[in-house]
């Protein structure tokens, strides 16, 4: 039997490179943390995504015996922050949690191109709510006044075009049949100190941080947007109550890293932060926010987002939101 010289050269360097790759995917994974690693959070502070990556960094940083430090780098629609993931070393040492879903026009990273799941954290329903001052008792109520005078009428989204809050508010124009206007907001600081104040009449959120101005009397809740009611707000009815029996659109919070890092890195992160999600504190937080932790594989996280993508894409195309 003869032997075919160019494939076993190249058989060899094929095993060599394969070889060479897992040589340096475990000597990365074992001396890693090497440094400090940076969390980047496309939001600002206001809102859900901080606190809760905040608690959870916390107890990380003693499991890894490495210090995290937290970037609130917003700006297009967490884009920036997500250029930022997707450029820095695929070495474990940058993580982003993206709070979503949001849809792009442009090619951006996202989870398949130039990012990785890692898990996901929370599920959490979003709230359209509205200043107390307003006559305005009851969703159905905003829906007649916003018919008989739609130029008095908007809401604010702290994700902007494209973002869970902004399908949420368009998806009720639609079975509404309103038009009520979107106004775009950069984070959720602004945009509930205008709806506590009355300089708009509604907002549309994720439940975290409505639930504390609601408790303090400062905002009214018109309807959640998931079909089953919150425990921490049982008055609160769903849109689904008010006849709209298909509306059901919840926001969620997941972890990302920069494609090419080590699987063993990503399995490791994977593993504490599930245990994390578990801890009475950020079981406790979770609640406080109005969510419920999800947690499980990496490759779940992937495909959930995979299936997210598709059908809020799907959603922003029948809505026809214009993107940016």
């Amino acid at each position: 039997m003869r032997l075919n010289r160019r494939a076993v050269f190249q058989g060899l360097a094929a095993s060599s490179l394969a070889a060479s790759f897992t040589s340096n995917a475990y000597g990365q994974s074992e001396t890693w943390p090497s440094r400090p690693i940076r969390w980047l959070v496309g939001v600002p502070p206001a809102g859900s995504a901080d606190p809760l990556t905040r608690a959870i960094a916390d107890p990380l940083s003693k499991r890894l015996n490495q210090s995290f430090v937290i970037e609130n780098k917003s700006g297009a629609a967490q884009a920036i922050a997500a250029r930022d993931l997707a450029l820095s070393p695929p070495d474990g040492h940058t993580l982003m949690t993206v709070a979503g879903p949001v849809v792009y026009a442009n090619p951006t990273p996202i989870i398949g191109n130039g990012l990785d799941p890692v898990v996901q954290l929370v599920s959490q329903p979003m709230i359209i709510a509205g200043t107390v001052d307003r006559p305005t008792k009851t969703l159905r109520d905003v829906i007649e006044a916003a018919k008989a005078a739609p130029d008095q009428w908007s809401y604010a989204s702290a994700g902007g075009v494209g973002s869970s809050h902004h399908v949420a508010g368009e998806l009720l124009n639609l079975r509404a049949g309103t038009n009520i206007q979107h106004v775009p907001y950069r984070g959720g600081g602004a945009a509930m100190t205008d709806a506590i104040s009355g300089q708009i009449p509604l907002i549309i959120i994720g439940a975290g941080p409505v639930i504390p101005q609601l408790q303090a009397g400062k905002l009214r809740a018109y309807g959640l947007t998931t079909k089953s009611r919150l425990a921490s707000l049982p008055d609160v009815p769903t849109i689904s109550e008010f006849g709209f029996a298909d509306f059901d659109l919840a926001q969620w919070f997941g972890v990302s890293i920069r494609s090419g890092t080590s699987q063993l890195i990503v399995q490791r992160l994977n593993a504490e932060i599930n245990e994390i999600l578990k801890t009475a504190a950020v079981q406790d937080m979770v609640a406080k926010l109005g969510a419920e932790t999800i947690g499980g594989s990496a490759e779940q996280r992937g495909k959930v987002y995979s299936e997210e993508q598709r059908k809020w894409t799907a959603l922003v195309k029948q809505l026809n939101i214009p993107l940016q």
